[in-house]
């Protein structure tokens, strides 16, 4: 059963698929403020009590409540919400923190604006309030702008349909609500919860990318001139074409490429069966969290990034050196799933093409059998150094040990390990 919380979204719900249980939903949450559920039970014996009574008297507390009810009802048709919001939040937040939610209210009726609230509207499961019954507006009257901070925490990752938010007023008594929704349908990205990793033991080699895959700026490596585009969000000012620009009338930048970069790949395994205990999902989502650590250090160092999953389906990216940003890693990391084929058939042909290029593989396993090894001794055959890493909660299917047939060291970390933060990998 989910909480009484006004700003939930329950159309998903298995309790309320049915019109007339979401619509006692709407009149408990949306319309009866907490006191006017109090006072409802009250309401409801006197009603039954004046049914058996012959006593005049027993009608005189029931018709002055019955009174109040009915200004209650009635104040909507007077004093109901007329504003315009305007919304402004980022697009995706990590999960565990706060996203705030900038809001602008303009009062747009002739009646002054009281007891005004603005909170959000049709929440995902995941995603909750930190104020449950909205912020409060001050007295607004017609003209007048207020902005408000409403901080949103979506407690796990995935890619969530917000649906808006609403302005409501419980004046006069507390007891009814009237509101106006808005409706602001969006996406939202909740990137998975990741901690920044100090070190990362990993054997960088330099080696020869035909073509010059990566289109960057860097110091200290002959480059080819390879022409003009459009600034971009990060590009260093030393390549702006000032001529260009001032043509144009818009930044324009030099774009090179080098023939010599460091590049790595990183290798999420999926492999879950189809109904996964409650551990084996901990360690999958642990294990995402370390492929995002993993990823957000390789991005710093400057370095190239493979990221290949194989979920319910392939998910590839090359990420790095102005190639792509490392959101667009996490946004993928976002939706990936578990699934129950092993997914390694799929990724070694896709590897297999860019072995050449990549001088070292980070392979973050949820298990160790043959398959794996295998998969892993197939990449050490192409001269290429690799890191593992398998999250687990419980014994491997098959005990690893260190330089097993030249594997080299095998980091085994639990859940709990991960999400305290490693440090050192």
């Amino acid at each position: 059963m989910p909480s009484l919380s006004a700003a939930k979204d329950v159309r998903g719900h298995s309790v309320f698929r049915s019109a007339n249980a979401r619509w006692i939903w709407k009149m408990l949450t949306w319309r009866l403020t907490s006191a006017g559920r109090w006072l409802l039970i009250p309401t409801l014996l006197l009603f039954a009590y004046t049914l058996t009574s012959l006593s005049w008297q027993a009608f005189i507390p029931f018709c002055y409540i019955v009174a109040l009810w009915a200004i209650a009802l009635a104040a909507p048709w007077v004093y109901r919400p007329r504003v315009e919001v305007a919304i402004r939040h980022a697009q995706s937040v990590i999960a565990g923190e706060v996203m705030p939610v900038e809001i602008e209210v303009e009062q747009l009726g002739a009646t002054v604006g009281r007891d005004l609230h603005v909170l959000a509207h049709g929440l995902p499961d995941s995603v909750d309030a930190l104020e449950h019954d909205g912020l409060p507006l001050p007295l607004l009257k017609r003209g007048d702008k207020v902005s408000v901070t409403l901080g949103l925490v979506c407690a796990h990752r995935g890619v969530l349909e917000m649906n808006g938010f609403r302005v409501e007023t419980d004046f006069p008594f507390g007891l009814w609500r009237s509101f106006e929704v808005f409706r602001r349908e969006h996406r939202l990205v909740v990137f998975p919860r990741f901690c920044e990793l100090e070190f990362l033991d990993l054997p960088l080699g330099r080696r020869y990318q035909p073509g010059g895959v990566a289109l960057a700026a860097a110091v200290g490596d002959s480059m080819e001139f390879v022409g003009n585009r459009e600034y971009r969000h990060g590009d260093s000012v030393r390549n702006i074409d000032w001529r260009a620009t001032a043509r144009l009338r818009k930044p324009i930048v030099r774009e090179f490429r080098e023939e010599y970069l460091l590049r790595a790949a990183v290798v999420l395994d999926t492999h879950l069966p189809r109904w996964p205990s409650a551990a084996a999902r901990a360690a999958f989502e642990s294990a995402i969290s370390l492929c995002a650590s993993v990823s957000d250090h390789l991005a710093r160092r400057e370095c190239v990034i493979d990221f290949l999953a194989a979920g319910t389906s392939l998910y590839k990216i090359q990420a790095g050196r102005h190639l792509a940003f490392l959101d667009q890693i996490l946004e993928i990391l976002a939706c990936v799933d578990s699934d129950p084929r092993t997914g390694f058939e799929t990724l070694e042909p896709e590897l297999s093409a860019q072995l050449p290029s990549i001088s070292s593989v980070v392979c973050i396993f949820l298990d160790w059998n043959a398959a794996r090894r295998q998969f892993v001794q197939g990449l050490r055959d192409h001269g290429v150094g690799v890191k593992i890493a398998i999250v687990r909660n419980a014994p491997c299917t098959e005990a690893p040990h260190d330089d097993e047939a030249g594997l080299g060291t095998i980091h085994v970390f639990s859940s709990a390990e991960v999400n305290a933060g490693l440090g050192r990998f």
